[in-house]
């Protein structure tokens, strides 16, 4: 029998999690910390909003779910909902820097009942340069 090989470590150095506060999306956080506890992976945790009073609320949240378990840097970023949208944000930081994947949750509320995924799930998994992991 060989020894285990760790070749995940490689291919997930540095993850991305989009955070809005839902539940998929603290679950996706879950597993984010699990490769960071197992594999060593850097997490950086993303929250954008439009009106960001409730940042405190999500930092708590944040904090709970990680309990200590990992370092992680968590960035928040204030946008004009007329001038950009959420994917596209998420899509400028993960073309800013180089993520080996993303963990997001994704919640299923598409116009479209045919697809049984959120617009921002969907757009981010279509045009992320890098692997995109789905939390339901």
């Amino acid at each position: 029998m060989s020894e285990p090989s760790y070749f995940v470590s490689f291919w997930l150095r540095k993850i991305l999690v989009p955070i809005d506060g839902s539940e998929n999306s603290l679950r996706a956080l879950d597993l984010a910390v699990d490769f960071g506890m197992r594999y060593g992976s850097k997490i950086t945790i993303i929250h954008i909003c439009s009106d960001c009073s409730n940042t405190n609320d999500i930092q708590s949240l944040i904090e709970k779910r990680v309990n200590n378990k990992i370092e992680y840097d968590l960035k928040i970023v204030k946008i004009n909902i007329k001038e950009s949208s959420v994917s596209n944000e998420i899509l400028k930081v993960i073309n800013e820097e180089p993520y080996d994947a993303v963990i997001m949750g994704a919640r299923g509320t598409s116009l479209n009942s045919d697809i049984n995924i959120g617009s921002t799930a969907l757009a981010i998994s279509i045009n992320a340069p890098v692997s995109v992991i789905l939390v339901r």
